[in-house]
């Protein structure tokens, strides 16, 4: 009988001797992980079943295209109305959907970025007919791309002969699939962002160094490049795209004050006004109808989104109501203009794609996935609270802000600390499986929160923690004073956790504060063991999960974590996906790291 996951997925780990050797079964590395309890995997396994649906692309009969998981990774899926099922148009565990776009104007061109594998390193694919065909390697890279307006090319970065640049190129996806040369790099890395509406000129940022950041004009025709000027130098330029009347630019940018703002520029008046001066938080991402009537924009309020849309001919803003509090993103109107299509998400509810029609006011749901074997009353919602730190601001005691996941049952309950990523990203209300696991099955109440460093909170925040994290790690330990303080939640069973960049923060603050924590959890983390303060000291238990892929934390940085560790005396559980990069994508990597950190918890608890 075919077994069904994540059987296939916990057999391996199930059937390991206790205090097993290292030993390889398919794709999984296990290196000193002990058996998983049945009774513990089966109480798991219902969490690990939920889908979700992320809009990728409106398609010219007034469908949008879709990406969700129907077996091991996220493909490809047509929805034609709201609610409507969703008809599978790619397959195979090789093609990773990631983002994707109709042609404009076209029925058939369909162009999905995707990776063969599961590296950083992503491909060009178009779909048509029902095919895949291969469009371009990863010497392309294809996380940013903008369609010629006639749907004939598609504008790209890619790698430039020196290899430290990017120039850009142009593909034909309904022709033979070679590139051609728009715009050579010289000294810059250049990044396309739109094509103007009459198909003459190309919007590019320049993205090398350290430098601030730079808008240019392109000449699709013959690749030379003027720089657009501005009345006052940009920041980083997020996003950034065309006025409808081709003229103007819309942009993200942060000019003025501590936050990225939505401006209007008019390059050739050169003037520029600001679109949310009101707001005093981040802008993220906009979108503007194709009749230039309605401006919608995504502020990060306190890390949770608030959609705002603005209708420039009644001089009107409204913020839409029923969206789930979490993130808000992919946004884009269809091509009359008519409906706003975005991807929603909060802490109990999974991403879906949600259509918002301005002249009424109307918001429809038009995925609702599914959360697997779970009644969706049982996810829990964080509460957001602010703790103090070490340090002093404006005179008084600097606060942080921390998502705190409670189980419903009395405590004092076990803390888990999960401490987001790095710079580059935000602890926000968001979905995931395993912070509900953690809340559900193990009782662990679960901690999240914004040591500096972190975006969403201005400039001046993301700034102040140095390139090696102490000053982030002093704010985890400020943590831990507060937790010690509250009454239902047990100081003495505190894990630390760190993903990607956060793992250095998780690490270092083992081993500073190695007497108030009982262990901690590494998820492909980058950080060397060498570049952790006080090495020697980290004496706890320690889970590290690791793809063997990876080519932002090569796996031989976690090895050396693994042994050092273990030459301090320290017991270190071991797990390496062999078919993985740095994000864990395929559901079988997913259910195995998030199966055995569960038991890892349990464990840890139970001392």
């Amino acid at each position: 009988m075919r077994r069904s996951y994540p059987a296939l997925v916990l057999a391996a780990l199930i059937a390991l001797p206790a205090q097993a050797a290292r030993e390889e079964r398919g794709n999984f590395v296990l290196d000193g992980v002990p058996p998983v309890p049945v009774a513990l995997s089966e109480r798991v396994s219902p969490w690990l079943q939920a889908r979700s649906a992320s809009f990728a692309g409106w398609l010219p009969d007034g469908s949008m295209l879709v990406t969700t998981r129907f077996g091991e990774t996220d493909q490809l899926h047509r929805v034609a109305a709201a609610l409507a099922a969703r008809e599978q148009l790619t397959y195979g565990p090789q093609v990773l959907a990631a983002t994707a776009s109709s042609a404009p104007g076209a029925a058939g061109a369909v162009f999905a970025t995707a990776g063969s594998d599961a590296s950083t390193q992503w491909q060009a694919y178009r779909f048509a007919d029902r095919a895949i065909v291969r469009m371009a390697g990863p010497a392309l890279r294809m996380q940013s791309f903008a369609w010629s307006p006639d749907g004939r090319y598609v504008a790209l970065p890619g790698d430039a002969a020196d290899g430290l640049h990017r120039d850009v190129v142009a593909l034909e996806p309904g022709g033979i699939p070679q590139a051609r040369l728009l715009v050579a790099a010289g000294a810059k890395s250049w990044r396309p962002l739109d094509w103007s509406p009459d198909g003459a000129r190309l919007l590019l940022a320049n993205e090398a160094g350290s430098q601030p950041g730079e808008l240019w004009l392109a000449d699709a025709a013959t690749g030379g490049i003027t720089q657009v000027a501005t009345d006052a130098p940009l920041g980083r330029v997020r996003v950034a795209r065309f006025a409808p009347d081709g003229r103007g630019i819309y942009l993200v940018a942060r000019i003025e004050g501590d936050f990225a703002q939505l401006h209007y520029l008019d390059p050739v008046a050169n003037t520029r006004r600001s679109l949310t001066a009101a707001t005093p938080w981040d802008i993220e991402e906009f979108a503007v109808s194709p009749d230039g009537r309605y401006v919608a924009s995504v502020a990060n309020v306190a890390g949770a989104s608030r959609l705002s849309v603005r209708d420039q001919v009644a001089g009107s803003e409204i913020v839409p109501a029923g969206l789930p509090q979490g993130r808000i993103s992919d946004l884009a109107f269809d091509r009359a203009g008519r409906r706003l299509a975005l991807t929603a998400e909060g802490a109990t509810q999974a991403p879906d794609a949600y259509v918002y029609e301005p002249a009424t006011n109307a918001l429809t749901r038009w995925t609702r996935s599914e959360p697997g074997p779970v009644d969706p009353a049982a996810f829990v919602a964080p509460e957001l609270i602010g703790f103090p730190t070490w340090d002093r601001v404006g005179g008084s005691t600097r606060t942080l802000p921390a998502w705190v996941y409670r189980p419903r049952t009395p405590g004092p309950h076990p803390v888990l600390v999960r401490i987001a990523s790095g710079r580059g990203e935000q602890a926000r209300p968001l979905f995931d499986a395993f912070t509900q696991i953690a809340v559900n099955v193990l009782g662990y109440a679960v901690v999240v929160p914004n040591v500096r460093g972190a975006p969403g909170y201005g400039e001046t925040f993301a700034t102040l923690d140095d390139t090696r994290r102490e000053d982030a790690i002093r704010d985890i330990g400020s943590l831990l004073v507060w937790i010690g303080v509250q009454r239902d939640l047990d100081r003495t069973r505190v894990v630390l956790m760190g993903e990607s960049q956060g793992a250095q923060v998780a690490l270092g603050s083992m081993a500073q504060y190695g007497d108030r924590v009982i262990g901690g959890i590494d998820l492909a983390g980058v950080a060397s063991w060498a570049r952790i303060p006080n090495a020697r000291a980290l004496r706890k238990p320690l889970l590290v999960v690791h793809g063997t892929r990876d080519t932002l934390a090569p796996v031989y940085e976690a090895e050396q974590l693994v042994a050092s560790a273990r030459g301090n005396g320290a017991e270190v559980w071991y797990l390496a996906v062999k078919d993985e990069g740095h994000v864990l994508r395929r559901k079988p990597g997913r259910d195995a790291w998030m199966t055995t950190a569960a038991a890892f918890l349990e464990r840890l608890s139970a001392r």
